[in-house]
């Protein structure tokens, strides 16, 4: 907000310019009027009071678009800055935040909140700046012109006190509960919309319907009781401002009538007196958006407040490609079941490890703690002889090219996805990148070739298409080392022994790690370590492991049966 003080500053001067110009107005009006009443009127005078009213309409027209240009211009740039701290933040949360909080949620944090947080700031924040300037201006001149009738007329005053601080409580209360339903809400939709084809399978349409009508019925619920607060405050402010009208009208009339206050004075007050309903009215409005804000900004301010379990550490160089794993033993965090026990290997530059294992073994946690998505123990993961937890994320990050089992692409043209991460690289190099993973004969065939947009997450794509433009993308890198999770599952075998033959030539400069659960994924790699239960099993190269009995010979064996009926199946 103080990074738009300039705009800010101009904008109140602007709503500072209308109010003294409205203030002006029914001192204009008041001396016509007594002229005309005493007969003293002449038509210089009246030209110049009606110039002047005129002159104090182009005025404030002139002022009110100031405030409106520099205030509401401000608010919504901070509004942009609010959204774009929190978007920056919730990309340094580890994947541990996201498996706790849903990404309805999240959503409803980055749009609903950030409004209502913009509206306090901007129109609650004019309106309080207003109401008070004006409420000050309005009540010099009031008692400057009678002081009596100014604490007549203002009486009800101390009962609107008392409702903006019941109601304020009320409104704030009311509105976490809605921004808690409208999240539920989000989430929902979220939810069956990314999930939409497995409803549509099932035939569960019904069912999906009954829960998003129950969750918006409970949204509905909670905004209608919050409205049913601000439709109560509303009305008794304006009835507090016609009480004091009332009261200008008894009294004022009865010192019209006493001599002892002009018709002009009179017509003055009553104008004063309906300039100040709006800071009546501005007051309930402030509470109302005030409140609002406050809780969106306390829903946020827990985001930002959330620290990564993951921190930088002091070392920004890259480091050499060797990994050392000595004794890792990890547990996700908030669980009590472990997931890795005295894992030990070392993997030397420009060589390939080999993993394979039953479902649930921990290849992929062991992976996510080598790019530290989670963190391991200290001494239990080393790069270039160093913990891995002394280098920062982005030179850890940095290292790697990474393909995971379930590949995520986005709504992008296929050469785009294929850029990703890479800035602008030219088409020619996307299209080698393609031709080595086996996919440039199939994207000549796309309707627009690489500039085909593959919808959300790749949906038109298939399966084996999908995982193999993953696959370019981390080749696009050029990393120091390159992982694949299981990611030629997929692929057919023709294609998977064309994309590993242009692997092996890559890995010439770049260390490997291969997930698999094919036997022939793995079978060239320099070492490979069996795992079962989170730890590891057996270990050798693909000759020494075939001689054991063991996990890795069974399921060598069991793919061999497999490949031999598929080629004599008629």
């Amino acid at each position: 907000m103080f990074a738009h003080w300039r705009a800010i500053l101009i904008g109140v001067l602007g709503l500072i310019g209308v109010d003294l110009l409205q203030i002006l107005v029914p001192q204009l009006i008041r001396r016509a009027i007594d002229a005309l009443a005493t007969g003293a009127a002449t038509l210089h005078l009246l030209m110049w009071c009606g110039l002047g009213i005129a002159a104090a309409a182009l005025g404030m027209g002139a002022f009110r678009f100031v405030w409106r240009y520099f205030l509401i211009g401000a608010s919504h740039r901070i509004e942009r800055g609010l959204r774009q701290r929190l978007y920056e933040h919730l990309l340094t949360l580890p994947p541990e935040y996201y498996d706790h909080h849903k990404v309805g949620d999240i959503m409803s944090h980055a749009t609903n909140d950030t409004h209502a947080v913009r509206r306090a700031v901007g129109f609650a924040a004019l309106a309080a700046i207003d109401g008070a300037f004006m409420a000050a201006a309005v009540l010099s001149m009031m008692l400057w012109m009678n002081i009596p009738l100014t604490l007549i007329t203002l009486a009800p005053l101390p009962l609107l006190a008392l409702a903006m601080l019941r109601f304020g409580r009320l409104i704030h209360e009311r509105f976490d509960r809605v921004q808690a339903a409208f999240s539920a809400l989000t989430d929902r939709a979220q939810e069956a919309f990314s999930g939409v084809r497995v409803i549509k399978a099932y035939g569960d349409e019904a069912s999906e319907q009954r829960l998003f009508s129950a969750r918006a019925k409970a949204y509905a619920d909670d905004t209608i009781s919050m409205a049913r607060v601000w439709a109560f405050f509303d009305p008794l402010i304006s009835a507090l401002a016609t009480v004091s009208m009332a009261l200008l009208v008894w009294w004022g009339g009865r010192g019209v009538l006493a001599g002892t206050l002009t018709l002009g004075e009179f017509v003055a007050f009553a104008s004063y007196l309906g300039m100040f309903a709006w800071p009546m009215i501005a007051v309930g409005i402030v509470v109302n958006m005030m409140q609002r804000g406050a809780a969106s900004m306390g829903r946020i301010q827990i985001i930002l407040d959330t620290q990564s379990a993951i921190q930088d550490g002091a070392r920004a160089a890259m480091p050499a490609p060797h990994i050392v794993c000595h004794a890792l033993d990890f547990t996700y965090p908030n669980t009590s079941v472990a997931v890795l026990h005295n894992v030990s290997f070392e993997l030397a530059p420009q060589t390939t490890l080999g993993i394979v294992g039953r479902t649930g073994a921990g290849k992929t946690t062991l992976l996510e703690l080598l790019m530290r998505l989670y963190e391991p123990p200290p001494g239990t993961l080393l790069l270039d002889g160093t913990d891995i937890r002394e280098f920062t994320l982005a030179a850890v990050r940095g290292m790697f090219g990474y393909v995971p089992q379930e590949s995520f692409l986005f709504a992008m043209s296929v050469a785009d996805n294929i850029r990703f991460g890479c800035g602008d690289l030219p088409l020619a190099t996307v299209q080698d990148l393609a031709r080595q993973v086996g996919l440039d004969e199939e994207i000549a065939g796309f309707p627009q070739g690489y500039d085909t947009l593959v919808g959300e997450r790749g949906i038109t794509l298939s399966g084996g298409q999908k995982q193999r433009v993953a696959i370019a993308r981390a080749l696009a890198l050029q990393p120091r080392i390159l992982v694949l999770d299981d990611a030629l599952s997929s692929v057919d075998a023709e294609t998977e022994t064309l994309i590993l033959s242009h692997l092996r030539a890559h890995a010439e400069a770049a260390t490997a790690i291969i997930v698999a659960h094919r036997i022939s994924a793995v079978k060239e790699a320099d070492q490979i370590i069996v795992m079962d239960r989170g730890t590891i099993v057996d270990r050798g190269t693909h000759a020494e492991l075939i001689r054991r009995d063991g996990y890795y010979r069974e399921l060598y064996d069991l793919q061999r049966i497999e490949a031999a009926e598929l080629s004599t199946a008629p």
